[in-house]
């Protein structure tokens, strides 16, 4: 049997993926729970969490990582800012697509453990595709992070690298007025896709980090499964390289941004930030740092 780490690299591969399809099996579960948000939203430290739950089985990886059949804005250049390539991450119902789904499900049927009942997959690209997901993964869960809008933006510029997926405009950062874009392109998707759907839930990045046993117990309910054993929401948790216990992080991106970097979120988002009450924050710094954030 291959080492864990060499088959979680392997399964990466396209060819592979397209050459594992007729060996799959046709995932069946009693749920499927979608995380979806923006870039930057606190999505990886919740899938996490919600990854201990006994009855929820998660993936190690995005699950556009796992498949061929669902597309990735890196793909187009355009690495964290799937706003900038919508129309190829868009899939709706329609001809072809319920065969596209089954393919999906073929391919990720290697990255969950057999005979689980309820799935967890949590990919940001998906935010664009809720009525796809919707229509053929019955019976879909969708759980949307909402996290501030300075936050996510700051986060997302120093933590994208056009360069390396050749961008031919943007070699360094993307300017940060696009990404205020993605987080108001984010909303304006979920609230429009939302009426499709019959199972969505809402839950703000700030709730989760000041009360995460409250917060996390709405998820659970939501989803109709027990409730998380309060001492696992004490630990530790690590996300991209960093180990620490849920914390609000929004404050480090704060002193991240300059008072003309505010502005210009504001004037990019400022009706979403004032509709969801995400004020100004008073702490401004001078430059720029380094530093952990949450995803």
């Amino acid at each position: 049997m291959l080492p864990f780490r060499v088959w979680n690299r392997l399964r990466r591969f396209r060819a592979l993926q397209r050459a594992f399809v007729p060996f799959g099996c046709d995932l069946k579960p009693d749920r499927w729970i979608f995380i979806i948000g923006c870039y930057n939203s606190g999505t990886t430290l919740l899938n996490a969490i919600l990854s201990t739950h006994h009855q929820l089985s998660g993936l190690e990886c995005e699950g556009v990582a796992l498949t061929d059949a669902l597309p990735r804005p890196e793909e187009y250049g355009w690495t964290r800012m799937w706003c900038r390539c919508f129309d190829q991450m868009r899939l709706e119902p329609g001809p072809g697509m319920e065969e596209r789904a089954r393919r999906v499900k073929r391919q990720w049927s290697f990255s969950y453990p057999r005979n689980a009942t309820c799935l967890l997959e949590k990919s940001i690209a998906n935010t664009a595709r809720i009525p796809f997901l919707d229509a053929y993964f019955q019976p879909a869960y969708f759980i949307y992070l909402v996290r501030d809008g300075y936050a996510v933006a700051e986060g997302i510029q120093r933590k994208a690298n056009p360069a390396r997926w050749n961008h031919p405009v943007y070699e360094d950062l993307y300017p940060i007025e696009l990404c205020a874009e993605q987080w108001k392109v984010t909303d304006e998707v979920v609230k429009q896709d939302r009426e499709v759907v019959e199972r969505f839930l809402r839950v703000h990045y700030e709730d989760l980090a000041s009360n995460p046993k409250s917060t996390i117990r709405r998820i659970t309910d939501f989803l109709g499964i027990e409730p998380i054993d309060d001492s696992k929401l004490k630990k530790k948790w690590g996300v991209h390289g960093y180990e620490r216990p849920i914390q609000n992080m929004n404050p480090r991106s704060y002193a991240r941004l300059s008072s003309e970097d505010m502005e210009t979120i504001e004037k990019t988002a400022g009706v979403l930030l004032r509709k969801y009450g995400y004020e100004r924050p008073e702490v401004i710094a001078e430059g720029k740092g380094d530093g952990p954030s949450e995803k």
